[in-house]
């Protein structure tokens, strides 16, 4: 599916990473979903302690990472990662990442920026894997992750599909999530995506 992107919609995303100061807008933005996006990002019905669930996305540490899209500061789409507790001594460090963005802003490419960030700062932060389920209805992820060229690292598992992405070492950019020893300022990056 090609969908043409609002470049207006673009160009206006701030994008940075979130602080625990965030916890009230990520419990919102996860409260505002209608059930057919829950359903998507939850496989299932919608968590009880959406508290308890913004507070962990907005936790910046090794194995935490997350970034919000706000638009006029008001948060649109989060894309996070953690890093498995099973993993502590393991070679090839990995995380597992999901994608949430409101419904209005869906397929105007700030899911694509948000992803491209997130893997901008695995990389910057070592993760040398990053991995995902998918619902295999989920069409606009599966959207995303064509654009990004990654079709083939989903395999398929019932009814949902595995992404096992492998980073390579080149491309890195600049540390979008490095902490809370950071202000907010330090790390915006301010978009312009364009058509695609």
């Amino acid at each position: 599916m090609n969908v043409i992107r609002s470049r207006a919609v673009t160009n206006s995303v701030l994008v940075r990473y979130l602080e625990s100061t965030d916890s009230a807008a990520v419990q919102d933005l996860h409260e505002q979903l209608d059930q057919h996006d829950a359903y998507m990002r939850f496989f299932g019905a919608r968590p009880k302690h959406f508290e308890d669930l913004a507070e962990s996305l907005c936790r910046q540490d090794p194995g935490h990472c997350a970034l919000g899209a706000f638009i006029g500061g008001i948060l649109v789409g989060v894309a996070n990662y953690v890093s498995p507790s099973d993993q502590a001594h393991n070679d090839s460090p990995l995380v597992e990442f999901a994608l949430v963005v409101k419904h209005p802003y869906q397929s105007h490419g700030i899911g694509t920026m948000l992803l491209n960030r997130l893997v901008e700062a695995a990389r910057a932060h070592g993760v040398r894997r990053m991995t995902a389920e998918v619902l295999v209805e989920n069409s606009l992820m599966l959207e995303v992750l064509r654009d990004q060229g990654w079709s083939h690292a989903l395999r398929r598992h019932g009814t949902t599909l595995h992404l096992d992405l492998e980073l390579d070492a080149g491309g890195a950019h600049a540390d979008i999530c490095s902490g809370p020893h950071r202000s907010a300022d330090d790390d915006v990056t301010r978009s312009d995506v364009g058509l695609h």
